[in-house]
């Protein structure tokens, strides 16, 4: 079965645990009133009257990826693979269009996703082990280049039996099903039975607001990673308005207004976990990394970063 580049049709998520798109908020209709309600009694914004934001929330709901973020406040794995491999087509509204072309978060994600690749390309060794977790499509790991590396063993660990479903479809795609081991578990529970090269994971410690629990997810991803092994990863810096330091730049402020309507107001986004570099070096480090190195997207606001498993 291969995958559309836009899903028709989401799978509905009954798992509580899946921290990135949670169960079903109720019915569209149902749920397009509950915000138009909140956004009478809010009031204006500085940049979005009351009358825009509706009109934002009346194009916004006509979408299906609007429809989706609605019902579930977040994005599961063929949402996410849907937004960062996004090609032109006919846009439904010219919001849909700003969405997947001028969105700041979404062209910081679109980059981070590129980043990612070059570095782990850099990083394909013969007979490597790449893990990806939570994998969700795992284009990360099955959109590389193997010409030179049939050998590499690739796993994805993800707690959502869809995402390992469109895992294992794009592998036949990409004809590395041989080469790919999917397992269903809990990031904070993988133990490999051999240790990794590399660990890419992208996504989960946004919707994670536990400090510790971070941490402590970055000592397991240490504990499964060979002595010299790479850890590839990625956060989400504070906004301006919620930090006197965010090291937000080049943003257009009537993009970032419209974003704001759309992921607080509208969407009442759970990926609001934002940390900033210090505090993320802090925790790599007190989860035993070291050679801890930063590349940031253009807008600093979803920089990668590597750290290596001492040998």
């Amino acid at each position: 079965m291969s995958e559309s580049n836009k899903p028709d049709k989401q799978p509905e998520n009954n798992n509580p645990e899946i921290l990135s798109h949670s169960p079903s908020f109720g019915e569209h209709r149902e749920r397009v009133a509950e915000i138009r309600n909140k956004i009478l009694q809010d009031g204006a914004l500085p940049g979005a009257s009351i009358e825009e934001q509706l009109a934002i929330l009346d194009d916004f709901s006509e979408l299906a990826l609007g429809q989706f973020l609605l019902k579930h406040r977040g994005l599961n794995a063929r949402w996410t693979h849907d937004v960062i491999t996004h090609q032109p087509r006919p846009y439904v509204n010219p919001l849909e269009e700003i969405i997947y072309t001028q969105l700041p978060n979404v062209l910081a994600t679109r980059e981070r996703f590129g980043i990612f690749q070059r570095l782990l390309q850099e990083r394909l060794r013969p007979n490597a082990i790449m893990v990806s977790v939570p994998c969700g499509v795992m284009a990360d790991l099955l959109t590389l280049k193997y010409t030179r590396h049939r050998d590499v063993a690739l796993i994805g660990i993800d707690l959502d039996k869809d995402a390992l479903a469109a895992a294992g479809d794009l592998a036949r795609q990409q004809g590395l099903e041989k080469q790919l081991s999917l397992v269903l578990s809990d990031a904070w529970s993988m133990n490999l039975e051999r240790k990794a090269d590399v660990i890419t994971s992208n996504g989960l410690n946004v919707y994670e607001q536990d400090d510790d629990k971070v941490t402590e997810l970055y000592r397991v991803f240490h504990s499964n990673l060979k002595p010299g092994g790479t850890l590839i990863t990625s956060f989400m810096t504070p906004p301006p308005a919620l930090s006197q330091n965010s090291p937000w730049t080049n943003t257009d402020p009537k993009l970032l207004s419209l974003q704001y309507v759309l992921f607080s107001r509208i969407i009442g986004a759970t990926w609001t976990a934002f940390r900033t570099h210090k505090q993320t070096q802090r925790q790599l480090e007190q989860a035993g990394f070291e050679d801890i190195q930063f590349t940031d997207d253009h807008m600093r606001m979803f920089p990668t970063v590597i750290a290596r498993r001492s040998c």
